[in-house]
């Protein structure tokens, strides 16, 4: 579109629980202290005994804007005949980043790791994506809404 702002692009790496990246980012002053409790709660959980997956974000000055994760569960089993499926469960952009576009590309960048997984035979519901959003979030729900994979 003319006249739009470009979407800065991220690079995505991935990380695990013992990495500072991890320890970085749970230090970051998020405005809703629930990001904080999952992160700290309920990703490590996920990440230790079942499928998930977690990213950090790297922005064009190679500093980390944002997470994001993606678990294969059975979360949402009622409305996939307990097929196992995608989720995610938790993305967050940096507070100090929030409103540049990130959030945009690492969503972009979890439906497609979630199209990859929904391509592995046998195990998962192809049909489906699930993403959990608190009510009160109104920027990540209007992020939601606004994002197509490829727009």
């Amino acid at each position: 579109m003319a006249g739009s702002t470009p979407i800065p692009l991220v690079v995505p790496i991935p990380i695990q629980l013992g990495d500072p990246i991890f320890s970085a980012i749970c230090a970051w002053p998020f405005p809703d202290a629930f990001v904080s409790r999952l992160l700290r709660d309920d990703i490590p959980q996920r990440i230790k005994f079942g499928r998930a997956r977690m990213w950090a974000y790297l922005g064009p000055a190679r500093d980390i804007v944002g997470f994001g994760s993606i678990d294969v569960c059975t979360d949402y089993g009622a409305l996939t005949r307990n097929k196992p499926h995608p989720h995610i469960p938790l993305l967050a952009v940096n507070p100090e980043n929030q409103g540049s576009g990130y959030g945009k590309s690492i969503v972009r960048h979890l439906i497609d790791e979630a199209s990859l997984l929904a391509c592995q035979p046998g195990n998962l519901c192809h049909d489906f994506l699930f993403l959990e959003v608190y009510a009160s979030s109104l920027k990540a729900i209007g992020l939601y809404e606004n994002v197509d994979s490829r727009s």
